[in-house]
């Protein structure tokens, strides 16, 4: 589904970081649904959710071409949606699966519509593409910020929480975030930070605990 008279140059817009999370939130949200599929009518949380996304989606369009605007309101309404459909028992989830996928298809008719979605692209391949984006921005190979990874997790080991706040921070302002998921760490493009900054609050609470434990 295209805008009509949508432009070639709107067609290879930037995608912005704020996307980028967004995308990630969906392929996170909908992935445990996606082999449970069941035919069946959409909830009317569902509906209006889509609705709301459908006006919302090409009023801004006529009005605000700026993609950063456009992937707000209505469409992160839609991916809290999904998000809190993870929250309910399994037998629920099962059956909001069809209101789940319907929501999942609308939010790719917009990032098509706004060429965040190339055709028989999926929302992996699209985060790589944005991934290899942040890499050459901050100047980085994947291999540099994977090793600085390692080299922060073992001034954590050694409590040098200094260093392990720095390399983070350093990596932040580079428009590289670094999160921490269960035992592992994991980055993921964001928003470069020009000006120095204290830790995240995150990392303040685990040193803290660290430092509770010695």
């Amino acid at each position: 589904m295209k805008l009509v008279g949508s432009s070639n140059k709107h067609k290879s817009c930037e995608i912005d970081t704020g996307a980028e999370e967004t995308l990630q939130d969906c392929e996170v949200a909908l992935s445990p649904f996606q082999e449970d599929a069941r035919s069946g009518s959409i909830t009317p949380a569902a509906e209006d959710c889509i609705k709301k996304l459908r006006d919302e989606f090409y009023t801004r369009m006529s009005d605000d071409l700026n993609t950063s605007h456009i992937l707000t309101g209505a469409f992160l309404d839609a991916l809290k949606f999904i998000n809190n459909s993870k929250k309910q028992p399994k037998q629920q989830q099962l059956s909001l699966i069809e209101s789940l996928l319907k929501i999942e298809n609308e939010v790719k008719v917009v990032l098509d519509v706004l060429g965040l979605l190339p055709e028989g692209s999926t929302y992996s391949e699209v985060l790589q593409q944005l991934k290899d984006k942040a890499l050459k921005r901050a100047e980085l190979a994947e291999n540099d910020v994977l090793h600085l990874i390692e080299e922060r997790a073992t001034a954590k080991k050694n409590k040098d929480f200094s260093k392990s706040d720095q390399i983070r921070a350093d990596l932040t302002r580079k428009g590289i975030a670094l999160m921490d998921v269960r035992k592992e760490t994991i980055w993921r493009p964001c928003v470069p930070v020009e000006q120095e900054q204290e830790a995240p609050l995150v990392e303040k609470e685990q040193q803290l605990g660290e430092e509770q434990k010695a």
